[in-house]
């Protein structure tokens, strides 16, 4: 019995061809994923730093003191960075938006990368309208999943200025050492 040529399988050739495209397809996927991992970590700490550049600026402009927080649904300062983070006027100091106005609304996380807050269960950084902090400092820890338990990580501090310093893990181990000796470690959600 004799086939037709257009109902023949696939020659040897032809397999072992796509077979060795799918296996450096394979091959450059496995090799992105780091790179994408990193990428969000990156943009995560980038847009962190827009969100105090962009409330200080609104502090400075509008000569108003301004607060820096994730909001529950009753419009008050939550300690839940995982949750959009809001800046607002805040002439009252109460921690919620002035006549419910939001200057600006950012999401920062990602199924990878979490926000943390070390502001001694505050949740809040606020800005004085001469663009300085007001009030306690404190800190944001960036994490991010880069797989068999490990993280990227990077702390990111509110100085007295109103300006943001960060440290990364360089060495990916899961901790940060402070120059005064304090480490940090990607807290467990």
């Amino acid at each position: 019995m004799h086939l037709p040529k257009g109902s023949r399988g696939f020659t040897l050739i032809e397999l072992l061809t796509t077979m060795a495209i799918l296996a450096i397809l394979a091959g450059f996927v496995s090799a992105l994923t780091p790179i994408v991992t990193s990428t969000r970590h990156t943009e995560v700490v980038n847009t962190t730093f827009r969100i105090f550049s962009l409330a200080r600026s609104y502090a400075v402009n509008r000569n108003t003191l301004t607060t820096i927080c994730p909001l529950s649904a009753s419009m008050e300062c939550v300690d839940d960075w995982s949750r959009p983070i809001s800046v607002f006027p805040d002439k009252d100091n109460d921690k919620r938006p002035d006549a419910g106005q939001i200057f600006q609304l950012f999401r920062t996380t990602s199924d990878q990368s979490s926000l943390f807050s070390r502001t001694a269960g505050r949740g809040y950084f606020q800005l004085a309208p001469n663009g300085m902090s007001h009030g306690s400092m404190g800190s944001l820890v960036v994490c991010t999943n880069i797989g068999n338990g490990s993280f990227k990580m990077s702390y990111i501090a509110l100085n007295l200025g109103g300006r943001l310093r960060s440290l990364d893990d360089a060495d990916q181990d899961g901790v940060i050492r402070l120059p005064w000796g304090a480490t940090i470690t990607c807290p467990t959600p």
